[in-house]
């Protein structure tokens, strides 16, 4: 009896859990890239500690967000605090994002921004210091060095490698994150890269 009562109860917990559980995340996260005449760069960075690999910035929401402001938010907290929320939300307000799963990728186009000026930005004292030093080495990347890579399907634990004369004497890795190559694979094949000719 009192087995049959128990088992009747995790039943009952179970219904009650899952739905706190499984709640609808909205990760989310932003390329923030500028023009020079006939070129386009993109500026990646690395993630701090790991050996994972240079990519775009975003991550996962804060509760109520909309993908809009976690693309915004995270943007700015791992280009520690360079790039104005407000701004980045007037860059991508009226985008339709890049969806890759539940994942929304936008565009932020930007004027040339000094690397120096992102990396070595002061934090404030009442920063979320994780947060904020998620991405510790920078660099603006040239698009024709690894667009080609775009163009074909992605091994995930294959290694694409960026030239190294573009990337800083103190980085880690020297490879593209596979999760946000496959990403911009997406944006690719869907025409949604800003800089496609459509």
């Amino acid at each position: 009896m009192l087995s049959y009562v128990c088992s009747k109860l995790s039943v009952v917990f179970a219904v009650i859990a899952i739905p706190s559980i499984v709640i609808a995340e909205k990760p989310a996260g932003t390329v923030v890239y500028f023009e020079d005449q006939d070129e386009t760069y993109i500026l990646l960075a690395e993630h701090a500690g790991s050996t994972r690999g240079w990519a775009a910035f975003g991550g996962g929401d804060m509760e109520k967000e909309s993908y809009l402001e976690t693309a915004a938010r995270k943007t700015h907290e791992e280009t520690r605090g360079y790039f104005p929320i407000a701004k980045i939300l007037k860059e991508i307000g009226s985008q339709s994002p890049l969806m890759d799963g539940n994942y929304a990728t936008y565009f932020v186009r930007v004027p040339f921004v000094p690397i120096p000026l992102i990396q070595n930005k002061p934090l404030k004292k009442s920063a979320n210091l994780d947060a904020y030093s998620e991405r510790e080495v920078f660099a603006w990347i040239p698009l024709t060095v690894i667009e080609h890579y775009f163009s074909t399907d992605v091994d995930r634990e294959k290694k694409y490698n960026i030239d190294a004369k573009y990337l800083p004497n103190e980085r880690t890795t020297d490879h593209l994150w596979p999760v946000w190559l496959k990403n911009m694979r997406k944006g690719y094949l869907e025409k949604k890269l800003p800089w496609q000719d459509k």
